[in-house]
Formats: C-alpha cells, sequence, structure tokens
C-alpha cells in the first residue's frame, strides 16, 4: 500500500511518499521540498499573493507528476500557518482542484497532533517536541498523563517580515534583540511549562540547523536523525550567519541558498524556547508533520 503527503508550509512545499511494510513500519520511497513562500506578506496583508500561490502550483505540478510515477493512489494536501491566517485561500484551492487535489487546511492543534504522531516512536518520556516553521511554531509535551499541544504565531518568515528590514545585509545585534523580546513576550504570556524536558526539535528550520552543524553538502536524514546541537553551537551559528550579507549566507555549507534570508529568525526562536525552559541541548528529527500524516494514510501503529 503507498501513499503520499504534501505539507504546503509558509516557506515550503513539501512532498513524502511511503510504502506500507508491516503493521508498525513503512519505507520512503520519494521526499522533495521546494521553497515556495507562500506566506509572503501574509503577516501584514492577510491575503495569499498570486505570485505566491503560482510558485506552489509549479511545485505541486512537479509533484503529481512523481505521484503518478510511483503509481499512488491515496493523497492527502494539508495546509498550514500561513493558509490558515489568510481571507482568500479559495485562491490556491481553485487551482489545486485543477490538479486533481484537495487542500486540508489544518488548525495549529492539528498540526501539532501530526507532529507529535511523526516522532513519537523516538521521543523520551520527558519529552519537548518543537516544530519551527515558517509562520508558527508548535509544541508538544506530557503533562498528568495527557499530551498537551500549543501552537503560537512565530515562524521564521513571520519574524523576519516583522522584524528585518534589509534581509540582503547583515542583521545587526539591535534588530536580533528586538526578535529575541518579542519572542520572549510571547512564550512568557502563552506557554505555561512547569517541568524540566528533553527537547526534541522537527521541521525546516532545525533540521537546517542541523544540515549547517554537519556542513552537509546534500540533506540526508539518516546523518540528521537524533544528531544532540548545544545551545552554545546554536548561538555561534547564529552569530557567524548574522555577521555575513546574504550573498554570503547563500554559500554557507548545509544552508538552502533560499532558506538564507530567514534563517537567522528562526534559529534566535529556537535559542529563546530553550533559555525559556532552561535547556542547554536539543535533539533534531525529520520524523515531523509529513511523517505523521503518512503514518495516518496508511494507518501505521506504533507499538
Amino acid at each position: 500500500m503507498k501513499a503520499a503527503a504534501i505539507d504546503i508550509g509558509t516557506n515550503s512545499c513539501r512532498l513524502l511518499i511511503g510504502e506500507k511494510i508491516f503493521e508498525q513500519s513503512f519505507d520512503i520511497l520519494a521526499r522533495r521540498l521546494e521553497i515556495t513562500r507562500l506566506g509572503e506578506g501574509v503577516d501584514q496583508n492577510r491575503k495569499l499573493k498570486e505570485t505566491a500561490v503560482d510558485r506552489v502550483v509549479q511545485a505541486l505540478k512537479k509533484y503529481k507528476a512523481i505521484i503518478e510515477e510511483y503509481q499512488v493512489k491515496k493523497t492527502r494536501v494539508i495546509g498550514t500557518s500561513a493558509l490558515r491566517d489568510v481571507d482568500n485561500s479559495d485562491l490556491l484551492n481553485s487551482k489545486l482542484k485543477e490538479l486533481g487535489f484537495e487542500l486540508e487546511i489544518i488548525s495549529g492543534k492539528k498540526e501539532a497532533e501530526l507532529n507529535y504522531l511523526g516522532a513519537v516512536s523516538n521521543l523520551d518520556a520527558d519529552f519537548l517536541l518543537i516544530d519551527i516553521g515558517g509562520g508558527s511554531t508548535e509544541f508538544i509535551w506530557p503533562e498528568h498523563d495527557q499530551i498537551k499541544f500549543e501552537s503560537l504565531d512565530l515562524g521564521c518568515v513571520r519574524m523576519t517580515e516583522k522584524f528585518v528590514a534589509s534581509p540582503e545585509a547583515e542583521l545587526e545585534v539591535e534588530t536580533r534583540n528586538k526578535i529575541s523580546k518579542y519572542v520572549e513576550e510571547i512564550l512568557a504570556a502563552k506557554l505555561n511549562l512547569k517541568q524540566e524536558f528533553k527537547v526534541k526539535g522537527v521541521g525546516g528550520t532545525i533540521t537546517t540547523l542541523a544540515a549547517v552543524k554537519l556542513a552537509l553538502e546534500d540533506y540526508d536524514s539518516s546523518k540528521i536523525e537524533n544528531l544532540k546541537i548545544e545551545k552554545l553551537e546554536l548561538e555561534k551559528i547564529i552569530s557567524d550567519l548574522s555577521e555575513v550579507n546574504l550573498e554570503q549566507r547563500q554559500k554557507v555549507q548545509g544552508l538552502q541558498p533560499k532558506r538564507a534570508d530567514i534563517i537567522i529568525a528562526g534559529l534566535i526562536i529556537l535559542k529563546i524556547i530553550l533559555d525559556y525552559i532552561g535547556s542547554k541541548e536539543l535533539y533534531v528529527s525529520d520524523h515531523d508533520l509529513l511523517y505523521g500524516l503518512l503514518k495516518e494514510e496508511l494507518a501505521v501503529q506504533d507499538n
């Protein structure tokens, strides 16, 4: 049994195709990612831009050809933060229908639940799972024998558009401090965590951090899975990336050039989260909501 999952995010559009092997497992047949920046201007205008929608449509045309090549009969397409925030999502939905796709805009809570489903098989008992996306950050953690979910409007695209006047230039300390202060205030007001956690991070910001740490020429899931990153390493990478301009940043090994303008804001969000919970390290995984979505489609059960 094969299935495909597509995540239309604020910053990127991703495809994952899997085939069920046993009740508890499936193989990944294909994965693709395109930076489509659907959330461009959404934080200010609450509307999708036609040019941004066109970028997503072009990516989905490629994905449709791959899905057909693998003879996949079952595909789910989800939209996250950017599509939750706008009042003209039909602009995208109508074009997806022409391609034979049905768009499902999921809530922040559902996004967090899918992240948990994707990562649950390799989480410790005292985990905090975080996913820093383009428009929002999801938090998942255990409390009193329950799994708690929280979604906050903190994302690398959202913070960049809000605070970074010149993405082409070096990122000044003053701007970094403004982003940090804003994130601190949101966390203090909306996130109530009462215990110590072992932090696991998923999503593009955090997997990119891992790829930069390892200086990966090509993304390799097996090399980043469960990779440990110290907060001191994170702080150094933030500093190093901030002290060069966009053109220089785009040449950093492990960093996709199209992510170079927004990565620092995402890493600052991560750093402030670690400060907030008093953690000096995190572990990385790419078993995120897309992986969870495939699990749902293939009805794979964890042991």
